[in-house]
């Protein structure tokens, strides 16, 4: 079987190096040096420098591949899509985009091809536990995910380290936060909003609104249904400092008499502080819990999945990382299998409510060391 990953950034890589286990993988990009790096740990996989979006290019690769997957900067990604979608081949992808995806639906439906979008941690296992959390109940109350990745160890001044764009990380502290709120959409500024919640293995963290829902707000019923992210306590209030001292802003200004661009500044005094440095014991965790709660006839029942996973030391791999790549290998190995029967493009919580398709996914997720252990609570009615 032939697998093409496009995109071979820190989680491109680590789809490439899964499907390998059982795939005859090769991946694409523009930048050789990751391309020669992951060929150095896995000389089975072939190389191609090149675009993620030049048809010319694409095609004759893509003509005998299984499955496509695909992991690229999110200016990106829309095109992306599209140029596989014409192309006529299934995929299974982690690209965030600012455009709606949806918008293709029409076309891969015309091309009889799956695709999934958004298929990674959060957004990804995080839709799609939500989406089964709602189809297993009759009326939802709230459906709550909180995620985030940290460090396993407070690390000073900002008890933080990132281990996905830094960039991203800004603009979600910057981007108005939609939610829902009484079954309607509410907007609020992001990091509003802040609460202590205790998290298995950890104990209590930091959590607070931010724009993640994406296109659960459009396919799922709730009265509340939130995202929200989690960092160590006091972290968030370091970050509205900043932010309201402008330095998160985009708008150029004078600074110290030479115009600047605000957020390129922070972003240079910010990001070696946050470098996650695995060499020098740095090591990175992932804490995901997904709460539907709501009734099923009488009864009121309570869904809840949670997740801790670390730094992964057999593979030298950040669970983030990690967490986003596997699941979208697994799912990529779902619609190869033909365990998706419907065409189009699907974001993860449609898929939900198929009780073979949990079954691989979940059991797939653990035979990779990622346990997202499912508790249910149930008063009767």
């Amino acid at each position: 079987m032939k697998a093409v990953q496009l995109g071979c950034g820190l989680v491109g890589s680590v789809i490439a190096r899964d499907l390998a286990m059982d795939y005859d993988v090769t991946v694409v990009d523009l930048n050789e040096k990751a391309l020669e790096a992951l060929k150095s740990k896995v000389p089975s996989i072939r190389t191609v420098v090149g675009s993620c979006t030049d048809r010319e290019l694409l095609e004759p690769l893509l003509r005998d591949a299984d499955i496509v997957t695909a992991g690229v900067p999110g200016r990106f990604g829309y095109k992306m899509m599209e140029t596989v979608i014409e192309l006529g081949k299934n995929l299974s992808d982690i690209s965030f985009m600012a455009e709606d995806f949806e918008l293709l639906d029409g076309l891969a439906k015309e091309k009889g091809v799956v695709v999934i979008p958004d298929i990674g941690v959060a957004p990804g296992m995080s839709n799609y536990l939500m989406g089964r959390g709602c189809a297993l109940l009759d009326e939802v109350e709230d459906a709550v995910i909180y995620v985030g990745g940290i460090p396993e160890k407070k690390v000073p001044p900002f008890n933080y380290q990132v281990t996905w764009s830094p960039a991203d990380v800004i603009e979600e502290y910057t981007r108005p936060a939609r939610f829902v709120e009484d079954g309607k959409p509410v907007t609020v500024e992001a990091m509003d909003r802040l609460t202590l919640r205790e998290f298995p293995k950890v104990g209590v963290l930091e959590t607070f609104i931010t724009d993640g829902l994406r296109s659960l707000i459009k396919n799922l019923k709730a009265k509340r249904m939130e995202e929200r992210t989690l960092r160590w306590p006091g972290h968030v209030e370091q970050m509205r400092l900043l932010r309201s001292m402008g330095l998160f802003d985009e708008t150029p200004r004078k600074l110290g008499g030479v115009e600047v661009v605000p957020r390129d500044v922070a972003c240079d005094l910010l990001f070696p502080m946050w470098k996650m440095e695995p060499e020098k014991g740095d090591r990175d965790l992932t804490i995901m819990q997904v709460e539907v709660h709501g009734f099923k006839g009488k009864d009121e029942i309570t869904y809840t999945w949670d997740l801790w996973d670390r730094f992964d030391e057999q593979s030298w791999t950040n669970s983030m990382g990690r967490c986003t790549g596997c699941t979208c290998a697994i799912f990529a190995r779902a619609i190869q299998k033909g365990l998706i029967k419907e065409k189009g493009v699907l974001a993860p919580e449609k898929l939900a409510a198929d009780d073979a398709l949990y079954e691989f996914v979940m059991k797939e997720q653990a035979a990779r060391g990622l346990v997202y252990k499912e508790t249910v609570t149930i008063k009767k009615g």
